[in-house]
């Protein structure tokens, strides 16, 4: 089960949390970045930059991707793939 706690923002946090798109997701970000900074050193670090990266190029968050991507085929998988080689060369 997965426990959600709510968290009071004041106001001009909440302003400012009102201009991004997707708040939520860039708070888990941001707490992501943090954890990994204290745990793992650069490496980590560099991932965590590679998914945010991702997450807006894409304007879809990295669990998404994975959640799509897990339900495609290997066929789907390759394909993709493919064009994504395709692209940065």
């Amino acid at each position: 089960m997965k426990i959600q706690k709510m968290i009071s923002l004041d106001q001009e946090t909440a302003r400012l949390a009102s201009k991004k798109t997707n708040f939520s997701s860039w708070v888990r970000n941001a707490l992501r970045s943090e954890r990994n900074k204290q745990e793992g050193g650069d490496f980590s670090q560099m991932k965590l930059e590679q998914y945010q990266e991702i997450s807006e190029r894409l304007d879809i968050s990295t669990n998404e991707l994975f959640h799509h991507l897990t339900h495609k085929s290997d066929d789907e998988i390759k394909v993709l793939v493919h064009l994504l080689k395709n692209s940065i060369e």
